[in-house]
C-alpha cells in the first residue's frame, strides 16, 4: 500500500504472520475416559515448550483444574457452563487474552468437558478473530475402551461425535479388557473414523514425542463442515433441557432444545465424612449417575484426603497428594447423570447423612 506524500511502502507478510501462530491442541473424550491423566503425562514430559492450558469441566467446582499438575504453565478454568450455551464466549475471550501477553505460549491445549462435542470447540477456535494468532493441528480423543461398547444410545451418539472429527485417537484402559473386546472396540471405532491415527494405552501412558511427533496427521475439518451435537449439562436445580436466554424474550421463544442433556450436582463440605458411611453410600450408587469425581475429606487419620473416581459402576479411591502450593481440607465432589437423578435418589440428603458434624457448607 502506498501513502501519498512520503510514499512509504507498507508490506504485510502473511506467510510470516502465519508462521508465528501458536500451535493448539484440543483434548476430547467422554466422561472418565482419561483426558486429565493424559494432560498430566504431557506436562510431566514437556521439557521446553511454554504450555497454556484451558480447562472446561462440568459442575460449579472444576475438579479437573485441581488435578492438573502445575509448573510454569498458564491455566484458565472454564467452569459452570456447557460449551453449547455459555463457554464458547469464555473460550474465545481466554485465547485472545493469552495472545495479548508479552510472552505468548508456544502451545495451547484445550481440555474439553467429557460432555462436550469437540466440533464446537474446533469451530470456535477456527474463528476469523483467531485466524492469524493460532492454528489447531490436533484434535485428540481419548476413548475408554472398557466402557465404549456398553454405553446407551444417547451416549453412543455423543461418543461418535467425539471420535469422528479427531485426527488422533487414544484407546485407553486396554489393560481392563481382553483381546476380543479390544478387537471389537477397534472395529467399532474404525467404522466411525477410518483415517485417524490410533494409539493404544493403559492409564494414558503415551510418550510425549509420540503424541506430538506425527508429521502427517489427517487434516481436520474446519468450521461449517461439521455437524455439531448440542449437549447441555445443567445444574440439578435448573429445569432439564431448557436454558434461559433473555428475560424479555417471550416464553415460547426463550428455550433451547438439546440433543442430549446431563444433570450435574456439586457438593462441598468442610465437615469430614464418616469413612464407613461414605463407603456404604458408594456400595449403593445408582446406575443413573454416569460420572462422579472429586476430593473426599474423611475421618481416616492415615489418609484424610482421598480422590474419588467413578465411571459407570467402576469406582476407584486413591490417596491424593495435592500439588505443593495448595492444600485441600474439605470435600469437593461433582456428580453427573441422567436428568432427574438427584431428586430421584435423594443424594444430597444421603451425602449430608455421611457427615460427622451436623453443620456443613455445601452447595
Amino acid at each position: 500500500m502506498l501513502r501519498t506524500g512520503d510514499e512509504q511502502k507498507i508490506v504485510i507478510d502473511i506467510a510470516e504472520i502465519k508462521a508465528k501462530r501458536v500451535k493448539t491442541t484440543i483434548l476430547s473424550g467422554f466422561l472418565g475416559a482419561g483426558k486429565t491423566t493424559l494432560l498430566n503425562h504431557i506436562i510431566r514430559q514437556n521439557q521446553e515448550s511454554r504450555i497454556a492450558i484451558l480447562v472446561n469441566d462440568f459442575g460449579q467446582i472444576n475438579i479437573d483444574s485441581d488435578l492438573i499438575l502445575s509448573r510454569d504453565e498458564n491455566k484458565l478454568d472454564l467452569t459452570g457452563g456447557c460449551i453449547c450455551c455459555t463457554i464458547q464466549k469464555d473460550l474465545l475471550t481466554g485465547v485472545i487474552n493469552l495472545m495479548k501477553q508479552d510472552e505468548k505460549p508456544d502451545h495451547i491445549i484445550v481440555e474439553c468437558s467429557g460432555a462436550a462435542d469437540p466440533s464446537q470447540v474446533l469451530n470456535t477456535l477456527s474463528s476469523p478473530l483467531l485466524k492469524f494468532h493460532l492454528y489447531v493441528d490436533g484434535l485428540f480423543t481419548v476413548i475408554d475402551s472398557s466402557q465404549l461398547l456398553r454405553s446407551d444410545k444417547a451416549c453412543q451418539d455423543l461418543l461418535e461425535c467425539q471420535i469422528k472429527p479427531a485426527n488422533l485417537l487414544i484407546l485407553n484402559k486396554i489393560d481392563l479388557i481382553d483381546v476380543q473386546t479390544l478387537k471389537a472396540v477397534k472395529e467399532y471405532v474404525r467404522k466411525i473414523s477410518p483415517k485417524a491415527v490410533m494409539l493404544e494405552s493403559a492409564q494414558c501412558q503415551v510418550p510425549f514425542d509420540l503424541i506430538f511427533g506425527f508429521k502427517d496427521l489427517p487434516e481436520l475439518k474446519r468450521s461449517g463442515k461439521l455437524k455439531e451435537m448440542d449437549v447441555h449439562v445443567h445444574s440439578a436445580d435448573e429445569p432439564a433441557g431448557v436454558v434461559e436466554i433473555l428475560p424479555s424474550v417471550p416464553a415460547q421463544e426463550k428455550s433451547i432444545k438439546h440433543d442430549l442433556v446431563f444433570e450435574s450436582y456439586s457438593f462441598r463440605s468442610a465437615a469430614p465424612f464418616s469413612k464407613t458411611a461414605f463407603n456404604t453410600l458408594l456400595d449403593d450408587i445408582p446406575a443413573d449417575i454416569i460420572r462422579a469425581k472429586g476430593f473426599v475429606f474423611w475421618d481416616d487419620p492415615e489418609d484424610p484426603l482421598v480422590l474419588l473416581n467413578l465411571v459407570g459402576q467402576w469406582i476407584d479411591i486413591d490417596v491424593f497428594i495435592k500439588k505443593e502450593e495448595a492444600q485441600i481440607t474439605e470435600t469437593r465432589l461433582v456428580f453427573i447423570g441422567k436428568p432427574g437423578w438427584k431428586k430421584k435418589y435423594d443424594v444430597e440428603r444421603k451425602l449430608n447423612d455421611c457427615l460427622i458434624q451436623s453443620e456443613s457448607d455445601h452447595t
